[in-house]
């Protein structure tokens, strides 16, 4: 009996071991998966975290970009203002450059009409013609047109003026500005009720003109204005003959519109 409960005692405690054993090899081999497993969770972590990471950067470069296009869309916008600004100055300038040439056509076109018309005064010196700046200038010394200390046109200068009325008829593109000009000699004593100075001559002579052209040529009033200058704007020393005779002058001085 003895032998027999020894032999099971031995049994059971050789069978607990062994069960014991065997526990302790799953128990290991547990938390070798465990220690694996935590592992690559934490390989894992720091993957996301990478990937979190390089999610915020892609987000922070798309708003980049989106902030870089919106500039350059603005940009572009303003450099499509600018073209069309600048096109609109380079079609002005073609503009004027071509009101430009069609106004020098004209002048030209005037000046030698003048010049064919009044060839005999041109040649004796008493009529001088000068283009200047885009203007057409004729100039008459005042015995063609007056008698000494008058402003009333003789009947010579009428047809000399009957002439180039024709050709500022012809043309009216232009504005026409009639000058009296004097010497510097005083008004004489007789002539000094009408003509206190040089101012009142030189002013009444240029109007003589201009209501001739529009009463016996036919120009229009809002064409045409008179000035007169008395002796402060000389072309010649006022100190000889010929330079007094230089001063004593009409000029009518055709202008663009």
């Amino acid at each position: 009996m003895k032998p027999t409960i020894k032999t099971a005692l031995i049994l059971l405690t050789l069978s607990f071991f062994l069960s014991a054993c065997v526990s302790k090899g799953k128990y290991e081999n547990i938390e070798t998966r465990l220690a694996d497993a935590e592992k690559e969770n934490s390989t894992a972590s720091s993957a996301l975290q990478a990937l979190e990471k390089e999610k915020e950067d892609c987000l922070k470069l798309k708003a980049m970009l989106l902030g870089a296009n919106k500039t350059f869309e603005k940009e572009n916008e303003q450099l499509e203002e600018t073209i069309q600004n600048q096109q609109y100055e380079l079609d002005k300038r073609d503009s004027i450059i071509k009101i430009q040439e069609n106004v020098i056509d004209e002048i030209e076109k005037t000046r030698k009409d003048i010049e064919a018309r009044l060839k005999d005064q041109i040649a004796s010196m008493d009529v001088k013609i000068e283009t200047l700046e885009g203007k057409l200038k004729v100039t008459f010394v005042d015995k063609l047109l007056f008698n000494s200390g008058s402003a009333d046109i003789k009947q010579k200068g009428r047809a000399v003026l009957k002439e180039i009325g024709i050709s500022l008829l012809a043309n009216d593109s232009h504005n026409i500005n009639v000058e009296g000009h004097t010497d510097n000699v005083a008004i004489g004593a007789s002539l000094q009720k009408r003509f206190p100075t040089n101012w009142e001559l030189s002013t009444a002579r240029a109007t003589a003109v201009v209501r001739y052209l529009i009463e016996d040529a036919g120009l229009t009033p809002e064409r045409l204005s008179a000035s007169g200058y008395s002796y402060f704007h000389p072309v010649a020393p006022n100190d000889t003959a010929e330079g007094k005779m230089q001063n004593r002058r009409i000029e009518i001085i055709l202008e663009p519109k």
